[in-house]
């Protein structure tokens, strides 16, 4: 996502929700730590990027799932891709993180902690590129996608 476009439907957002401390306080509420205000200008003139834990924090207050609707939007499932090659990649991936997890465990080993490591590394982005094809499956015709479980 472009920087301008972030900082842009954030502002919106902190606009919605009744200004700059509002917003501050209830990214606050939902972070469980305090807020600049200097930050949210800072975003807001694109001098920093937008951290997605306030933006969950500000859509959810408001009602306004801008972010959510971008995403759904610029998401496209790859031409071509199988789903079920995708689930047995994962699978597979999934397995070996687990398996080489126990073994570091049990081993102590300092390598095999490295390689569990490596392993974990791999299954976590065959489960993202999962979650995202998932994502762009079930999003209506510039609907919106929830990135997280509802609460």
């Amino acid at each position: 996502m472009q920087r301008p476009v972030a900082a842009q439907m954030f502002d919106s957002l902190v606009t919605q929700v009744g200004g700059k401390e509002a917003a501050a306080a209830t990214i606050e509420a939902a972070v469980g730590h305090s807020i600049s205000i200097g930050t949210l200008t800072k975003i807001k003139n694109c001098d920093a990027e937008v951290p997605l834990l306030w933006a969950w924090a500000l859509m959810e207050a408001t009602g306004n799932t801008c972010f959510d609707r971008y995403r759904a939007r610029t998401t496209a499932v790859p031409v071509g891709s199988d789903p079920y090659t995708l689930i047995g990649e994962t699978a597979k991936e999934h397995g070996e993180a687990l398996s080489w997890g126990v073994r570091a465990v049990q081993s102590g080993d300092a390598g095999d902690h490295a390689r569990a490591a490596v392993e974990h590394r791999e299954a976590a982005q065959k489960h993202t590129q999962a979650a995202e094809s998932h994502e762009a499956l079930s999003a209506p015709e510039g609907g919106a996608v929830r990135l997280r479980a509802a609460q």
